[in-house]
């Protein structure tokens, strides 16, 4: 065999295989998704049993991917209604669309959590370096606010990354297991046009987007209902004159009507609050955390304020007290309120930022935490 005919016959060789592992992929992801019908139908008859089952599901699925121990906590946790979690389990099922939850089941549960976990470990191998569970890019710097202390205004207006370097970047991304992507900005949603025809382009895959909320209409909304598999994470800094204090008048406003939106329609959202100096008290409330709760909100993440950015203020930074304070806070109510809530972490995760390449641990942090739910 001559050096081209040895290298057509390795392409096609290598093409085929690719073929088969996607046709295995389907099947699974195919078995996964009836398995997740009859569990979800289960749940409307007797919500402990269907979720003892969706355990069960998971083990099978997923078996060493966490330890024994993980599945038999969780089967403790499914027989103790009045714990946290569960409390916390039930709002999820009680208010999220139910062909929404079947396909973040389908893409965190199945596609990242299992096939792609595998998939990571198993290309980390083959190019001996790291693989990240998840992707954090910058669609466009273009915001249409102008916050107070925001880094991303000190990369101005005008980087964006077309859709097709997006595309590719998901699909290279799909190529070492990595099904889970982050967006943030600039206002990603600047840009909703093209996030939804994302969606739709990789179906398979769940997007994350940080955004300030205020360009959520109605329609928006529905098309993130259609394609399932779009989760926003809206800007929310405590009070009203707290928030509209750093983002301008009438931005709380139009972030509860964002968030009423999303929940008239059952879909899951979240909020991301940035705590400074001044308004560390506020956030770290109880009265805080309820009004997530009441608005809908199934997650919260916290960022430390950095003097970086838009107008800076260093008279806005922490003190070590209000540090310690939001960090007790947090972890309170972690542990009695049904909301999930996130801290910032600071090493790790492999990120794009338009177009180039850098760390940041939230994110690997929080792909952990995703894939142990």
């Amino acid at each position: 065999m001559d050096e081209i005919s040895y290298d057509l016959f390795t392409q096609e060789r290598k093409r085929r295989s690719k073929k088969m592992a996607s046709l295995k992929d389907a099947a699974e992801r195919q078995a996964f998704s009836l398995a997740i019908d009859a569990t979800l139908k289960s749940l409307n008859k007797d919500r402990e049993k269907g979720l003892l089952n969706i355990v069960n599901l998971a083990q099978k699925f997923m078996g060493s991917n966490f330890r024994s121990e993980a599945y038999e906590g969780a089967k403790k946790m499914i027989q103790n209604p009045d714990s946290k979690w569960m409390r916390y389990v039930n709002r999820l099922l009680d208010e999220t669309d139910p062909h929404v939850a079947k396909m973040t089941a389908l893409n965190l549960g199945y596609q990242a959590a299992f096939a792609g976990t595998k998939k990571i470990r198993k290309m980390r191998e083959i190019e001996n370096c790291n693989i990240p569970w998840l992707i954090l890019m910058d669609p466009t710097s273009a915001c249409n606010l102008h916050c107070t202390g925001c880094w991303a205004a000190e990369y101005g207006h005008k980087l964006n990354l077309d859709l097709e370097t997006i595309d590719s970047i998901i699909r290279q991304g799909k190529e070492l297991g990595v099904y889970m992507y982050i967006y943030t900005g600039g206002e990603p949603t600047v840009r909703k046009k093209d996030l939804i025809k994302l969606c739709e382009m990789h179906p398979d895959c769940e997007f994350l987007s940080f955004s300030n909320g205020t360009l959520f209409d109605e329609e928006f909304c529905d098309e993130i209902l259609r394609v399932k598999n779009f989760v926003p994470a809206f800007s929310l800094e405590g009070s009203e004159e707290a928030n509209d204090g750093r983002r301008g008048e009438g931005i709380y406003q139009k972030v509860m009507h964002a968030m009423k939106l999303l929940k008239d329609r059952g879909l899951p959202f979240g909020v991301s609050t940035c705590y400074t100096g001044m308004n560390v008290d506020s956030v770290s409330s109880e009265e805080y955390f309820d009004k997530l709760i009441d608005c809908g909100a199934l997650f919260a993440w916290f960022f430390h304020y950095m003097p970086v950015g838009n107008d800076a203020s260093p008279e806005l930074l922490l003190t070590p007290d209000q540090r310690e304070e939001m960090y007790r806070a947090i972890r309170k109510f972690r542990s009695t309120k049904a909301i999930f809530t996130l801290p910032p972490f600071l090493s790790g995760c492999t990120t794009i930022l338009q177009g180039s390449s850098h760390s940041n641990g939230a994110w690997s942090s929080f792909a952990t935490i995703l894939a142990a739910i």
